[in-house]
C-alpha cells in the first residue's frame, strides 16, 4: 500500500496504476467509498492507455482517522497535495457523487488549466432545491439537511444487481465507515452550490446520470450542461441505473468515459 501526508499532517492511502508516460486519469469516489469502488474501471482504462490514480479521503478506507478537515474544500486540497507529491501536472478528473463535488471544488480553488477533461457521475451541482432549481435532493431547510445527513446510511443507492465477483472485489479490505464522525463532511457537501464553477469551466465536461437514481432526477445532468454551454461537453444517462453506474453498468460506463476522455486529449 502507498501513503502520503497532506500539508495538515494526515496520512492518506493512494494507488497509482499504469505506465509512467501515460496520460493520468484521477478517479474520485463518493462518500464512504474506498479505492476498490473503481475495481471495474482499472483494467479497461489501463488497456485504453491511461494511468489511473485513486486515493481514499481522510476517514475513508485505509486512510487516517481524524476529526479535522471534514469539508469538501479540504478534500480538494488533499487532492492537490497528492498531485504535487506525485509530480502530476496534467490529468483528467472522474468524480462520482461526492467525488464530483471534490472535482468542482478543486477547479474552484486551483483552476482548470491542468485538467484535460472532467466527468461527473450522478451529482447535481446544487443539492438543495430552490425557486428556479429543482434538480437537487431536498428543500433548503435545515430540517431537511439534517434528515438527509442522518438517513444517508439507510439509502439504497443501486437499482441493478452487482455480480458476485465484482461485489467481492469492491468489498475487499472493507473498513467500517463512521457515519456519525463524518456527518460534518456530509452536511458541508449538502449545502454547497457549484453552479458558478460549472458556468465558468473552460474544459470538456461529461455529465452522467442514472435514470433511476434514488437521489436526484436524472434531468440534473442536462440542466448542468445547459449551464456549462461548452460545445465539446456532453450528457449521458444510464437507463435503469441508480446512483452508481460505474458499478451497475461498468462496461457501458467504461466505454462512454474512455471515449470522451480520449477525444478531449
Amino acid at each position: 500500500m502507498s501513503f502520503f501526508k497532506t500539508n495538515d499532517g494526515v496520512r492518506l492511502h493512494y494507488q497509482f496504476d499504469g505506465n509512467y508516460d501515460q496520460p493520468v486519469v484521477v478517479l474520485l469516489g463518493g462518500y464512504t467509498s474506498m479505492i476498490t469502488t473503481w475495481t471495474a474501471q482499472v483494467d479497461d482504462f489501463k488497456q485504453a492507455g491511461f494511468r489511473i490514480l485513486r486515493f481514499e479521503y481522510r476517514n475513508h478506507g485505509q486512510s487516517e482517522q481524524t476529526d479535522k478537515g471534514l469539508r469538501i474544500s479540504r478534500l480538494a486540497m488533499d487532492l492537490q497535495n497528492l498531485l504535487e507529491y506525485l509530480h502530476v501536472e496534467d490529468f483528467s478528473l472522474v468524480g462520482h457523487s461526492m467525488g464530483a463535488m471534490v472535482a468542482s471544488q478543486y477547479i474552484s480553488l486551483f483552476g482548470d488549466r491542468h485538467v484535460k477533461a472532467l466527468v461527473t457521475e450522478d451529482q447535481t451541482p446544487k443539492m438543495l432545491n430552490e425557486d428556479g432549481w429543482q434538480y437537487g435532493i431536498a428543500d433548503s431547510s435545515f430540517k431537511e439537511i439534517s434528515r438527509i445527513a442522518d438517513d444517508f446510511s439507510k439509502t439504497k443507492l443501486i437499482r441493478q444487481t452487482i455480480d458476485k465477483e465484482l461485489k467481492q472485489q469492491v468489498s475487499a479490505g472493507y473498513v467500517p465507515f463512521n457515519f456519525k464522525k463524518n456527518r460534518p463532511l456530509m452536511v458541508d457537501g449538502i449545502v454547497q452550490d457549484w453552479r458558478d464553477v460549472v458556468v465558468n469551466e473552460r474544459i470538456p465536461h461529461l455529465f452522467l446520470a442514472g435514470s433511476e437514481s434514488p437521489l436526484y432526477p436524472f434531468a440534473h445532468a442536462q440542466a448542468a450542461n445547459d449551464l456549462h454551454k461548452q460545445a465539446d461537453s456532453a450528457v449521458y444517462v444510464f437507463e435503469g441505473a441508480g446512483h452508481i453506474p460505474h458499478l451497475e453498468f461498468y462496461n457501458e460506463f467504461n466505454r462512454i468515459v474512455i471515449e470522451f476522455i480520449k477525444k478531449a486529449q
